[in-house]
């Protein structure tokens, strides 16, 4: 396990994630220094979301910013809450740290949110990178909290809700009107 960033490696591990290596997403729970590393892609899908958004306005830019990497933090610690004490098992274990590096590699799917701002077909671009990273991030929880498909679902429906919370304030704060549904 590297300790120092490489581009290289984040790109691959983001592909890995994005096209469902289960490999990939164990190598990421276990490696400490991908935590930097989830840093970056959510950072980088949080700028193309608002990139996406520019169209609504300036504040979307640095509302989609702030939504993304507010939502990360609240949505790993939502996962591993509801994960070790709602609907985990006795065998459960994981922790925050683990948590966050794949949820933010998880995230990697929304780097095509820079499309849905298009007029007309932005929705479908929305759509479609909504399912993906529903399936990510079922992926990623399975992966973090070492539980069934099922569990993960769960634990994954009640921490999106949370999540979604925490977005639409950050929206209603910024003013900016969504096009994306989970940024």
């Amino acid at each position: 396990m590297d300790t120092n960033l490489s581009l290289d490696r984040i790109i691959r591990r983001a592909k890995d994630v994005m096209t469902f290596n289960t490999r990939t997403y164990e190598e990421i729970v276990r490696d400490p220094s991908a935590t930097a590393e989830a840093a970056i892609v959510v950072a980088t899908v949080a700028i193309a979301s608002g990139l996406g958004q520019l169209f609504d306005g300036g504040g979307a830019l640095i509302g989609a910013v702030i939504a993304m990497l507010l939502g990360w933090v609240i949505s790993a610690a939502a996962i591993y809450f509801v994960g070790t004490r709602v609907t985990g098992s006795s065998a459960t274990a994981s922790s925050v740290e683990r948590v966050m590096r794949i949820v933010g590699y998880a995230a990697a799917p929304g780097i095509f949110s820079i499309f849905s701002g298009i007029w007309l077909v932005g929705w479908i671009f929305a759509t479609i990178i909504f399912f993906w990273l529903l399936v990510t991030m079922v992926l990623a929880i399975r992966a973090s909290m070492d539980m069934t498909i099922g569990r993960a679902i769960l634990t994954g429906v009640i921490a999106w809700i949370a999540n979604l919370i925490v977005t639409g304030l950050v929206w209603w704060i910024f003013g900016i009107n969504p096009t994306f549904p989970f940024s």
